[in-house]
């Protein structure tokens, strides 16, 4: 494609000079990637200023420099306005416009995005589709799987995802949207046939600074929607109403306490599974999972929303369901040999740690047996240190026993993490420091007894862990089954 062809397309409509034509090979933002024919998008990020690599783009052959700055260099430099809006244009236009071509699905909300969208997958896969994914633990375009680097890519990413999804030939794109990738323009300029808001509770405000910054880039999602959309939310949520006010989308809400479309009543939740009673279009359908928790029974009612919009019928989702596998590092289930259980699980904000232990809690409950939940967790280094204390108060005030640790401190100093976990507390002996990650996994299992529950908290599916900015191989799956035998 020719720059200039490229650069006048579809609501771009940039002035470039068609005497230094050229023929596009590729796009750009990081200088390393960078090759002959290349257009190199001059960005400042939040660590980085790529303004600060022009020369490098330029020596690794780029063709066109497009930045918001006043500069020059031994390349073409086009000046413009909302950088990476533009790069999101251009990199949809480069990619031939892809989400056009495939029906997206895009997932957004503070927790439980990730197995939403493996579920409506599933849904859909089971129906005879063929359906990609990109979300926080990797990306399918088709015959292609990576691990993801990203939540949600940035846009000459995502389009080139998609538009390999296009070429084989898959139907739909489950998605998760992050509020990050929402204020960077990542997703800016895709066409999303349907939407979906999980929840929104404190998190990322370290970036958004505050829960109504937070909101705004949520709603951004479904602003953007057209009539022809779809637009799912969670009427129990304080913000599951308040999100579709300006979208022009249909709406369709599902709920547990609340009234809505798709509603849940009669759930029955245990360690081994949960079942409920789907209350749809005044009939009513008994739904079992061998999922549990009651915070997957609102990831399993917002995919059955989206599976329903694309006419895919009750008993087809019913089997479906059946047969899905929880997904990697959410809510996975160990058995330990004192006839205890190790959950590992992802819950790394102060809401989904509430979930997790309270869907813990539930489940020792129904089973009316004198056992305990015990949970092990950390902090992440460099990222919202508000939520800290308020995680220690969640886990001591709802646990039995809990093991403060180390999460992945980053560039931070763990004891100091760990010092502001503490002063969220104000139970009084019910939790212990270990701030070794293994050995505080170690001592949990030792600690641990028939029937008890042991959540293992923060990490899920990850395998590494990062100090000092150095990141080793760590698996807390990997850790419970190395010390296994010591539940006696």
């Amino acid at each position: 494609m020719k720059a200039s062809e490229l650069l006048n397309s579809k609501n771009i409509k940039l002035n470039f000079d068609q005497s230094k034509d050229f023929d596009v090979k590729g796009l750009a933002y990081d200088s390393r990637k960078v090759k002959p024919g290349y257009i190199f998008f001059a960005i400042k990020g939040l660590k980085e200023d790529g303004n600060k690599f022009v020369s490098s783009a330029v020596s690794n052959g780029a063709s066109l420099i497009i930045t918001e700055e006043d500069l020059s260099a031994d390349a073409e430099v086009l000046k413009v306005n909302e950088i990476r809006k533009k790069m999101a244009l251009i990199s949809g236009s480069y990619y031939d416009n892809p989400s056009e071509k495939i029906r997206l699905i895009g997932v957004t909300g503070t927790n439980g995005k990730t197995t939403t969208t493996y579920l409506i997958r599933a849904f859909l896969n089971d129906a005879g589709y063929r359906t990609g994914l990109i979300g926080t633990i990797d990306y399918e375009t088709g015959s292609k799987k990576t691990d993801s680097s990203l939540t949600t890519p940035d846009s000459i990413e995502l389009n080139m995802m998609l538009g390999e999804m296009v070429k084989s030939k898959m139907n739909f794109c489950a998605m998760e949207v992050s509020s990050i990738a929402l204020s960077m323009d990542r997703v800016y300029g895709l066409n999303f046939d349907s939407a979906i808001f999980t929840n929104l509770t404190s998190e990322h405000l370290d970036f958004h600074h505050d829960m109504e910054n937070y909101f705004e880039a949520k709603r951004k999602l479904f602003s953007n929607l057209s009539a022809e959309s779809l637009a799912v939310s969670n009427s129990d949520d304080e913000y599951g109403k308040k999100i579709l006010t300006d979208t022009a989308a249909q709406h369709f809400f599902y709920s547990i306490s609340s009234e809505s479309d798709l509603r849940a009543t009669k759930q029955k939740v245990e360690r081994k599974g949960l079942e409920f009673d789907l209350n749809y279009n005044g009939k009513v359908y008994r739904m079992k999972s061998g999922l549990t928790g009651r915070f997957n029974v609102y990831n399993i009612l917002a995919s059955i929303s989206a599976a329903l919009h694309y006419d895919i019928d009750i008993g087809s989702i019913q089997r479906s369901l059946l047969n899905f596998s929880e997904v990697s590092g959410r809510f996975n289930r160990i058995n330990l040999p004192n006839g205890a259980i190790a959950v590992i699980d992802y819950s790394h904000t102060s809401d989904s740690l509430k979930n997790a232990i309270e869907a813990a809690r539930e489940i020792v409950n129904e089973e009316k047996i004198n056992a305990r939940v015990i949970t092990i967790f950390g902090c992440g280094g460099n990222k919202d240190r508000t939520k800290r204390p308020v995680m220690g108060n969640f886990a001591t005030t709802l646990s039995d026993h809990s093991i403060i640790t180390s999460d992945n401190p980053r560039f931070e100093d763990p004891v100091e993490i760990i010092n502001e976990i503490l002063k969220g507390i104000t139970t009084g002996d019910n939790f212990e420091v270990v701030e070794n990650r293994e050995d505080a996994i170690k001592r949990g299992i030792e600690f641990s007894r028939e029937g008890d529950i042991l959540l293992i908290c923060g990490k899920g599916h990850e395998t590494y862990q990062e100090i000092n900015g150095v990141r080793s191989h760590f698996d807390d799956k990997e850790i419970v089954e190395k010390y296994l035998q010591l539940a006696g």
